[in-house]
């Protein structure tokens, strides 16, 4: 079993799962910007989560097509030989839904970024914001040395989301992260590159070291 945490300094035999923060905060100024990344940092290091269940995973109404999920599992035949499938897919739900210990899952990140986004942009963001979070699930699902997307990428993705103004800032915000998603999945970008100093010109914020 696995931590999900970093740095990788629990047992082995102890697996747990970090849920994701939700910020309220739209930092302008430097405090406000390192208030962000300290909260986040925080999170990624702090706020752990019950364990991933081997048992066969109750796949709630509400959570996306456990088809692609399959899919996506069966098609990396290095991680079927880390993981199994209803451990995988465990995580997956734990995406989405949080746990016990912190009960944030990426539909509060996702809903949190629509009821603060312009009207006019709601209906077209929403399926965006839906498949960005499948993809990403999909990814960081997978045993910790199998896969492109880990819990630093996760909180620097919320807080960037999160902390853009609604509106075209937004916007332009989400289309980066989403092609930089993409990037990841391809192999075209490695994940060392990306760093809070890659948004920060788009927020308009100053930055303070990379996260």
């Amino acid at each position: 079993m696995k931590p999900r945490v970093m740095p990788r300094v629990m047992p082995r035999e102890i697996q747990c799962n970090q849920s994701m923060c939700v910020s309220t905060s739209n930092p302008t100024l430097k405090a406000g910007a390192a208030s962000r990344r300290a909260m986040w940092t925080v999170a990624i290091f702090m706020l752990l989560s019950a364990c991933a269940s081997r048992q066969q995973v109750e796949w709630l109404p509400d959570l996306p097509d456990r088809a692609f999920f399959e899919a996506a599992y069966s098609e990396d035949s290095v991680n079927q030989t880390l993981q199994t499938r209803e451990e995988y897919l465990g995580w997956i739900k734990s995406f989405y839904t949080g746990t016990l210990l912190y009960p944030t899952g990426w539909f509060d990140v996702q809903e949190r970024v629509l009821s603060t986004s312009s009207p006019e942009n709601v209906d077209a963001f929403g399926p965006r914001i839906e498949e960005m979070g499948r993809l990403i699930a999909a990814e960081w699902a997978k045993e910790n040395s199998a896969r492109a997307i880990d819990n630093r990428l996760l909180a620097l993705w919320g807080a960037t989301l999160q902390s853009a103004t609604p509106g075209n800032q937004r916007l332009e915000v989400f289309d980066l992260v989403a092609s930089d998603v993409r990037r990841l999945l391809s192999r075209e970008l490695d994940k060392a590159a990306i760093a809070d100093s890659r948004y920060d010109e788009l927020l308009g914020l100053d930055s303070f070291g990379d996260f």
